[in-house]
């Protein structure tokens, strides 16, 4: 049984289209990365699979179950939002408590367990308030544990942290899932993320443009070269005549286009191009990162980063 699976998912806020046709499946086990730019529609499309959103068309079933009766789940799915909602008067420990209460846990995970698997354990009878953000955070995600959840989403729940607060989150979430939990982090912080997550859907302008396992997607980008030439047009047509060699992202402003040589190396694309009447500036390497394969995707799209 798939852990999260939302098909043909559209929402619509009056005229505007935040997402289109989204599809994604999350399998139980997976760390998985919704990976975008702010605004691409990561929050929206975890909101309609909470039951936060009505979706306009779509299918949702989070551990099996209609998203429209996700309370039917209680105490099996828990989220974590950008900007924790604490009790800043109370202390952590009381917090918990507080949060147990409201939420009705019963016979879930005893709040000190909680705090343990937090890593916060020795902050109990501090007051939240006196809390830095990423101390702010991992309370949250002690707070989403209480109830022994088998599904645990986290919306940015990089963002804002420091050098050291970002280590300690991916290492606090690669400990969940060994534990059994299943992870999904919606997050524009690529570079961190590639550290730790399994499987990835990148997002751009409200579409599902990729979903792979990790391996697969960077698999996809070893051997590829970003070339840099003085006719972007002339190349374009050289290398259309070379054998195996196939044509990617085009930046004619920058002078620069995307090539997978296939059998062919980067000398021999360079011979072509030379032999074709084309200055060539640089022919290097792309690197096989998460990071890269995101920037490959945002030009083939054509969209460029929109702020919220």
């Amino acid at each position: 049984m798939a852990a999260l699976r939302i098909e043909s998912l559209r929402k619509r806020f009056g005229r505007t289209v935040a997402v289109e046709d989204v599809s994604l499946t999350v399998e139980e086990g997976q760390l998985y990365g919704l990976l975008g730019p702010n605004g691409s529609g990561k929050t929206t499309t975890l909101s309609c699979a909470l039951g936060l959103l009505r979706p306009d068309a779509g299918r949702i079933e989070v551990l099996g179950v209609p998203a429209a009766k996700i309370h039917k789940l209680r105490g099996k799915v828990a989220v974590v939002f950008d900007q924790p909602t604490l009790v800043r008067g109370l202390t952590v420990a009381q917090n918990l408590s507080y949060a147990q209460h409201l939420l009705g846990h019963r016979g879930g995970r005893p709040a000190h367990e909680a705090l343990q698997l937090a890593g916060i354990a020795d902050l109990a009878t501090r007051r939240s308030g006196q809390l830095s953000l990423g101390q702010s955070r991992r309370l949250a995600i002690a707070r989403a544990l209480l109830g022994s959840p088998e599904l645990l989403i986290l919306d940015e729940p990089l963002s804002g942290l420091d050098t050291l607060g970002v280590t300690a989150m991916l290492k606090l979430f690669t400990s969940l899932r060994e534990q059994g939990l299943t992870l999904v982090l919606s997050s524009h912080r690529l570079h961190e993320l590639e550290s730790i997550v399994t499987h990835v859907a990148v997002m751009i302008a409200g579409r599902v443009v990729r979903e792979a396992p990790l391996v697969e997607l960077l698999k996809g980008m070893a051997g590829k070269l970003r070339v840099r030439v003085d006719d972007v047009p002339r190349a374009q047509e050289v290398l259309s005549r070379v054998e195996g060699c196939m044509l990617g992202a085009v930046d004619v402003e920058r002078g620069q286009l995307g090539v997978d040589p296939g059998p062919q190396g980067p000398a021999a694309i360079t011979r072509a191009l030379v032999e074709g009447g084309c200055e060539v500036s640089a022919v290097e390497p792309q690197r096989a990162g998460l990071q890269k394969v995101f920037e490959t995707l945002i030009e083939e799209h054509g969209a460029h980063e929109v702020q919220p």
